[in-house]
């Protein structure tokens, strides 16, 4: 009933993960980057790929019904512009729309019905904070339902390319290596192709749970004409994490790492022995009175700041030591200005 199996009598599938092999996953992938950086365009190229079966980026494509879901004001006249002036075919399969969604159940099952009916394979969202509308990517609360929407799609076995935003440097949320927002959207995501700039280079870097991280270059010409796909041409690409490495050396790394991270928390005080150790335990045989009176030994006024610089130990724990023995009557203490001074008592 449940579809409970043992794991050694399974029979995997052979259909891959991809639809643009290592690059458009099967089920859920994100386009991100921070504005003007040209994922929108990227997106486009993908699409157009995707509708035409045309090699995109160096892979081999089929073609399937593609539906680019244009959220922005104005995007659905823009896309046409675009699609016209990169040459899309008159026989293309990339259908669009600009509708805007409702939240609620019914609106969403009317919407799954009429993608199922005709036979849309593919799903490119642009972009998420439109489809939010007054939600926050910010927050979990606005944020899980409208992606839990787009996980009913996907269990109808509807691929979904979403294009979103990176976060910038020391923002509240996200970073610029991450999707904007909150975690439950980089969550969803299965596959990643984070797009930046560099001049006329665009670095793609493509990451997820099936394929090495690796960066590719291409030339991003918004007239359209591309060697790799519209708009695109491929300037090389490179893996820059392997999914795989030779044991031993994975081993000795993961070691390395460790130790490393052991004598950093020794330096911070924060090891799990020197946590262990209770307050009293660690000034056990600390005679505070003694060293005390050594640093007031001139029998002058000293500040506090000046003993705690000369006596080691917790300041909390010497203010309370200077503090009994005013009270016993060792010390002498008063103030002067915002400091408080003591001296040995004649």
């Amino acid at each position: 009933m449940f579809n409970i199996k043992r794991i050694s009598e399974m029979t995997p599938s052979n259909e891959t993960p991809f639809l643009v092999e290592g690059l458009i996953h099967r089920t859920a992938t994100m386009i991100f980057g921070r504005p003007k950086a040209g994922k929108s365009f990227v997106a486009l190229s993908a699409a157009m790929a995707l509708a035409e079966g045309t090699p995109w980026l160096g892979r081999e494509v089929e073609a399937r019904n593609t539906l680019l879901w244009a959220l922005d004001p104005g995007q659905q006249d823009e896309t046409w512009q675009r699609f016209t002036m990169a040459g899309g075919a008159e026989d293309s399969r990339l259908f669009i729309t600009d509708i805007r969604p409702e939240d609620t159940d019914q609106w969403w099952a009317d919407f799954t019905d009429v993608l199922i009916s005709t036979d849309v394979e593919v799903l490119i969202v642009d972009n998420l904070s439109a489809l939010l509308g007054r939600g926050s990517y910010n927050s979990d609360a606005d944020a899980r339902p409208a992606l839990g929407r787009l996980q009913a799609l996907l269990d109808e076995g509807i691929a979904i390319v979403l294009v979103h935003h990176a976060g910038k440097f020391n923002e509240e949320q996200g970073s610029q290596q991450t999707p904007m927002g909150s975690t439950a959207i980089e969550a969803w995501g299965r596959h990643f192709m984070q797009v930046t700039d560099d001049q006329e280079l665009r670095i793609l870097r493509v990451y997820g749970n099936n394929t090495p991280e690796k960066e590719l270059g291409i030339a991003l010409n918004f007239s359209g004409e591309g060697d790799d796909g519209a708009f695109v041409t491929l300037i090389g690409e490179e893996e820059t994490v392997a999914m795989s490495a030779e044991h031993d050396e994975l081993v000795a790394k993961a070691r390395a790492r460790w130790e490393s991270r052991k004598d950093r928390r020794k330096k911070q005080g924060r090891s799990p022995q020197q946590k262990a150790k209770k307050p009293d335990d660690r000034n056990r045989g600390t005679d505070h009175a003694s060293q005390i009176k050594n640093a007031l030994g001139s029998g002058e006024w000293v500040k506090q700041g000046t003993i705690t610089q000369q006596v080691p130990g917790n300041p909390a724990v010497l203010k309370s030591a200077l503090d009994s023995m005013v009270q016993s009557g060792e010390l002498e203490s008063r103030t002067q200005g915002r400091s408080n001074l003591y001296r040995l008592a004649s």
